[in-house]
């Protein structure tokens, strides 16, 4: 560009030059010229001149240069900053996706979820949260950290009120692998019938998959989250009821695995229409890391309760939970995530929460489209090799997570001897380091994306790295005799499956985000097996061959090499086109 110019400005200069001594022509003619003298001193004058105005216009054109190269740079990083927003954006909803500074630009892509989809918009803009007038410091108070909170955008309060169900769910989900080994001392249980308590859960948590999905899609993640959470704690509370009635509790566990069925595509259709794409890598971070959280406070906690009430009470009490949960988010979704003090600050609510998500993002001027069973593509869902690649990853993930975590309790108590409070506090090892590592999981996938790596790439890449660290570890583990370095290296090889919320967990959006919580639900089905399959199966190889580290990780280190074969196969993140067959209001 530089250089353009600058020729540009010498061709201008030599013009100039050339046209300079007609200019003076007046002067030259104006003298005696006859004389000699005078016409050589006018012919030194003109010269004195000519360099005179040519060096004034020289410096006028470099200063122009100069403000011109300024405005381009300023240009570029302006463009440099700016990330990209869709459609779903309850921000851009309600400023009706105009743009916010002089530096954002709107472009219409056309490429659609299917062939009926409304075309997204994508708006590329400034960095948000200052745009907004917030950015989050670490508070030094609980003051500190009630006025972040309550002035934070609309969306960031709904991801912490998912991540608090999260949260809710795994404590309830958790419960039972600690409350099992005091049951099995009381009822006489040996290792397969507490294996198939266990894996009662996952029975209800398969069966709600691909129903809370479609719940999800056509009336709302907030509406249908709120529903989930009440089966949640509903069960959990009757299950002191049934007491040493091992079919009633195994209805009771399936119960909460019912309702937990729907939370994470509800979490993931909420996550589509309140956060743009820029954000979503670490939204999913954040919101699932409220897994192992859950995780570590039922682990923490529960043993605690158990010495003070029994078992019974410790299910009352983390029922309870779940309803203190229920009454909060409820106020939260009908507000649209804003509260008094963030309207005052100019603040605007997520519109888009309920309803079909097609009504929801419709185009203005487009008719309403229904969603209804028969018009999803479940044929083409079957049929595409991306989610069938995405369903076998996520089997293949959620069996060294919940056989792990099913078995480490008793596997301590039983193994090696520790009392029940030191087995539980041992367990929470790896959901913390999971937590701290997620932390950049979610930045670094975001961070790569917006530097312009392809998206496939970064999936693919994030996935692998959570199957291939916990597959090392639990190679190594079975080479050692000594449960403190089991428990070192599970730590660390478990810390790593954080990346799946950049792989795995964001993967359902890149496919198809008006479908997103639909596929979820297909891919958690496959998901909910290995708590179905593993966690029993797990429990009768340890029955029958007494090998504790060969029947929890043998199994696992190979579904994780053969689930990063086929990702990097056939997984993709590319979005897909669906043709549908849509009903029009």
């Amino acid at each position: 560009m530089r250089r353009t110019r600058a020729k540009a400005t010498r061709d201008e200069n030599e013009e100039d030059f050339e046209d300079v001594p007609s200019s003076f022509s007046f002067m030259v003619s104006s003298g005696d010229n006859n004389n000699n003298n005078n016409n050589n001193n006018n012919r030194r004058m003109n010269r004195k001149e000519r360099r005179r105005l040519l060096g004034e216009r020289k410096k006028q054109t470099s200063e122009n240069e100069e403000e011109e190269d300024d405005k381009d740079d300023e240009s570029n990083k302006v463009k440099e900053r700016m990330i990209e927003m869709t459609w779903s954006s309850s921000e851009e909803n309600n400023s009706k996706l105009e743009p916010r500074g002089a530096a954002a630009e709107k472009t219409m892509l056309s490429r659609s979820d299917d062939a009926t989809a409304e075309p997204e918009v994508v708006l590329v803009t400034t960095d948000d949260m200052q745009q907004e007038g917030w950015a989050f410091t670490f508070p030094k108070s609980v003051n500190e950290l009630s006025d972040t909170y309550q002035s934070a955008p609309a969306r960031y309060k709904l991801m912490v009120c998912c991540a608090c169900a999260f949260v809710v769910c795994n404590m309830d989900k958790i419960n039972m692998s600690v409350a099992v080994i005091p049951m099995s001392r009381e009822f006489s249980w040996d290792t397969a019938q507490s294996g198939i308590l266990q894996s009662s859960f996952f029975y209800g948590f398969a069966l709600s998959q691909i129903p809370g999905g479609f719940l999800n899609t056509k009336f709302g993640g907030a509406r249908v989250l709120p529903l989930g959470l009440t089966f949640i704690s509903l069960a959990t509370l009757a299950i002191p009821l049934a007491g040493d009635n091992l079919p009633a509790l195994f209805f009771a566990r399936a119960l909460v695995g019912l309702g937990e069925g729907v939370v994470p595509s509800a979490v993931t259709d909420i996550i589509a229409r309140a956060m743009p794409v820029g954000e979503r890598s670490r939204a999913v971070a954040f919101t699932f890391s409220g897994f192992n959280v859950g995780s570590i406070l039922g682990l923490s906690v529960a043993p605690f309760i158990m010495e003070k009430t029994g078992w019974r009470g410790m299910f009352d009490i983390f029922g309870s939970f779940g309803a203190l949960w229920i009454v909060l988010a409820l106020g939260l979704f009908a507000a649209g995530g804003v509260t008094t003090k963030a309207i005052d600050e100019g603040k605007t609510p997520v519109t888009n929460l309920f309803g079909s998500r097609q009504e929801a993002d419709q185009e203005p001027g487009k008719p309403k489209e229904e969603i209804t069973f028969e018009n999803v593509p479940w044929g083409q869902f079957a049929n595409s090799d991306p989610i069938k690649a995405l369903a076998f990853v996520h089997f293949v993930g959620n069996w060294g997570t919940y056989v792990v975590l099913a078995w480490l309790p008793t596997y301590f108590t039983q193994e090696v001897g520790l009392s029940l409070t030191n087995a539980s506090l041992l367990t929470l090892l790896p959901p913390i380091a999971n937590i701290a590592v997620g932390t950049l999981a979610g930045p670094t996938a975001d961070g790569l994306i917006q530097r312009g790596t392809d998206l496939t790439i970064v999936r693919k890449g994030c996935q692998s790295v959570a199957f291939a660290a916990p597959a090392f570890a639990m190679l190594l583990s079975t080479y050692f005799e000594d449960p403190v370095a089991t428990v070192i290296l599970l730590t660390i090889g478990i810390s790593f499956q954080s990346f799946s919320y950049a792989g795995l967990y964001s993967n359902h959006q890149d496919l198809s985000p008006k479908y997103a919580s639909i596929l979820l639900g297909i891919t958690n089905t496959c998901g909910a097996l290995p708590g179905v399959i593993g966690v029993p199966l797990t429990g009768y190889l340890i029955k029958e061959t007494q090998e504790w580290e060969l029947s929890m990780f043998g199994p696992a280190i190979i579904l994780y090499s053969l689930g990063i074969a086929a990702y990097w196969k056939w997984g993709s993140g590319e979005r897909l086109v669906f043709e549908t067959k849509v009903n029009v209001e």
